[in-house]
């Protein structure tokens, strides 16, 4: 009888998945606290929001903040808050600013001295603009698709109104939460890389890419607002004519709805 040594094996595979995921966050309409709107995981592919087939855990929609602060913006505009100022052109004081309290609005607490006419007097807005920004934070690049919405298809010349619109990326500051200090730009060209050139609100009567980023926002350890930059939409309306608002064009309110769907591609 020949003594043998015994020999055995077990296979152990441990796995690990890390999905990719995009965090967007802003503000709570009711109370200004920073909430995370959407939660993106990249269970898809696509070159736009449509075809991607990622999957949003939050189904409800988000709204963004004022710039400079974490105050959401409003959800509905306020007749009651004033209107756009504008400026009076070659009248014989020169150029007039309607907004003479400073306040960003027209309204019966300016106060004006009379003025003289000239055969070129006009009026027209100034530099008209309207900001907002919501923070994203990621572990893996991301694009960003926006369509315009507004009441009815009769309306839809209001779009032609707001002539340019403009977005960036603001990667680090503190807006009443410190954010972006283990962050990243989302492009690797810095904040003003990877966006669709200047266009018309007109334009995204379809939704369109406006931004496609090569890189995470992640860039060291860090809580979500460490890792998160601020995505700054700036839209303004431009002077005069088909460009922007002439007296012929009466008086109105009119708001539109632009929504930004966060994408893995």
């Amino acid at each position: 009888m020949a003594a043998g040594s015994g020999m055995g094996q077990t296979l152990d595979r441990p796995h690990f998945d890390i999905e990719g995921m995009v965090i967007v966050w802003a503000a709570d309409p009711a109370s200004n606290a920073p909430i995370i709107g959407d939660f993106i995981l990249d269970t898809g592919n696509g070159t736009t929001a449509a075809a991607s087939g990622d999957t949003d855990l939050i189904a409800e929609d988000m709204h963004t903040v004022v710039t400079g602060t974490l105050s959401a913006t409003q959800d509905s505009f306020s007749g009651a808050t004033g209107g756009i100022p504008f400026v009076l052109t070659n009248t014989d004081r020169g150029t007039i600013n309607t907004d003479t309290n400073d306040d960003g609005k027209l309204s019966d607490e300016d106060v004006f001295t009379a003025f003289g006419l000239t055969n070129l007097s006009n009026e027209r807005f100034d530099a008209t603009r309207q900001s907002s920004s919501f923070y994203v934070a990621s572990n893996v690049p991301f694009a960003i698709d926006a369509q315009a919405f507004t009441p009815s298809t009769f309306t839809e010349f209001i779009l032609l109104l707001i002539t340019n619109m403009q977005m960036s990326v603001t990667p680090s500051g503190d807006d009443g939460l410190s954010f972006g200090a283990s962050a990243q730009p989302p492009h690797s060209g810095g904040g003003a890389s990877g966006f669709a050139p200047s266009f018309r609100l007109w334009d995204l009567r379809n939704a369109q890419n406006i931004f496609t980023g090569n890189q995470r926002t992640a860039l060291t350890n860090g809580t979500i607002a460490d890792q998160s930059v601020r995505f700054d939409a700036e839209y303004s309306i431009g002077a005069g004519g088909l460009a922007g608002y002439d007296l012929s064009l009466g008086t109105f309110d009119f708001e539109v709805e632009i929504v930004y769907t966060v994408f893995v591609p």
